[in-house]
């Protein structure tokens, strides 16, 4: 009877430790739940972020701003609830009124690599943490030289949108204002609607989700699929730094699921068309902003977007080491005037670099305008940059 109960009996006591032992409590909640988890409370004392400029890339979702603030009753029990507040945000969980109780607070983001030391390591050098992309772009046409002249810009505009690990699992993104996306909880799959489509709503969210007047949804969210179905390697980065998308390790392919051409598909997925990107033929109208210009408004930072327009460019591609020549392009909103303000003639390369840029649109159907027969695309000067190719003979 001993016998064989004791391998259950040990296995049991030696186990339980284990398990407890991976939480490690490094703070006090003190009286945080006390107002944190007091929805009426925090209905009366939060008040909203600012409201996000039209002329933002971002889009805030909008909700009752107590919701920002809320912790649900059920985190403290949750493996990182457990771990206490402060010793997370630090503050002093004693003090018995807000201002005490927030002082001297930090952000609660620094601590995850206490316990997720290798992809935090590897997110440090994605475009999404440093974002090399949009500062190689703009070091093209400034040149060294006069990039550091716009700094002011750069971190009142540009660097907003930089996004640590908590405004992808935890809150929503600060270039919006931030808040809690749910009562504090870690989402190891982001919210897409909370967080991707926020950051970028006026472009890739809008066209994916359809929220553009006259324009369907993408056939892959009417489908189910959210970002990370087919972002699923790319967001934290693979440890080596980048200047732009086209060439990160790992970046979704329509190949990835789709055949590549030539196939048998269709008539038009024949070797005519292979050197042709799938949005050419599957995407339709999408945004492009033409002349956005900062400014400088009693002392504070804004930025104007002159003129927003739904539109489809055809034209050669512009991303060395992209796999197709014919591709979608969406207008760069930087001018050469952009940032006057700062100073003239601070982007002495504008010219030498294209304005229209190869893009892929978030907003594929299965039978687009141009896709239905040869005439709507080849003879349709409207739709190509320089003009309509051709016919293709059969």
């Amino acid at each position: 009877m001993f016998r064989s109960l004791a391998p259950f009996v040990i296995v049991f006591f030696v186990t339980a430790p284990v398990m407890s032992a991976e939480i490690v409590p490094l703070g006090d909640n003190g009286t945080c739940l006390d107002c944190h988890t007091n929805a009426g409370l925090l209905m009366q004392t939060v008040t909203p972020p600012p409201a996000t400029s039209e002329d933002s890339c971002a889009a805030a979702p909008g909700r009752p701003a107590f919701l920002n603030s809320f912790v649900n009753g059920a985190f403290p029990n949750s493996t990182h609830g457990q771990i206490g507040c402060t010793g997370c945000h630090q503050g002093d969980a004693t003090a018995q009124d807000a201002d005490r109780a927030h002082a001297n607070m930090t952000k609660a983001v620094a601590g995850c690599k206490d316990c997720h030391a290798e992809i935090t390591a590897r997110t440090a050098t994605s475009l999404h943490s440093t974002l090399d992309g949009m500062a190689h772009a703009l070091k093209l046409r400034s040149g060294e030289e006069n990039f550091h002249k716009l700094n002011p810009m750069w971190q009142s505009d540009c660097a907003t949108c930089h996004a640590a690990c908590s405004d992808c699992h935890i809150t929503l993104p600060e270039a919006v204002g931030g808040g809690l996306i749910k009562g504090h909880e870690f989402f190891k799959r982001p919210p897409m609607q909370q967080t991707c489509a926020v950051c970028h709503g006026s472009r890739a969210g809008a066209e994916y989700l359809g929220q553009h007047q006259g324009i369907a949804a993408d056939v892959h969210f009417t489908a189910g699929l959210d970002c990370l179905d087919c972002h699923k390697n790319d967001l934290h980065g693979d440890g080596q730094s980048y200047t732009d998308r086209w060439h990160v390790q790992g970046r979704p392919l329509c190949t990835d699921c789709h055949s590549s051409l030539p196939n048998t598909t269709s008539r038009n997925h024949g070797a005519e068309h292979q050197d042709v990107s799938c949005q050419v033929c599957h995407s339709q109208p999408y945004q492009n902003c033409f002349d956005c210009h900062s400014d400088d408004k009693d002392g504070t930072y804004s930025r104007q977007a002159g003129h927003k327009e739904l539109t489809f460019k055809i034209g050669k591609n512009t991303a060395p080491g992209y796999p197709q020549g014919i591709v979608t392009l969406r207008k760069n909103p930087v001018v050469p005037g952009s940032f006057d303000y700062l100073g003239k003639d601070l982007l002495p390369n504008y010219a030498a670099h294209p304005t229209w840029k190869t893009t892929a649109p978030h907003n594929i159907v299965l039978s687009s305008p141009q896709s239905r027969r040869c005439s709507s695309c080849h003879e349709n000067d409207d739709l190509f940059l320089n003009g309509a190719p051709s016919k293709p003979s059969r």
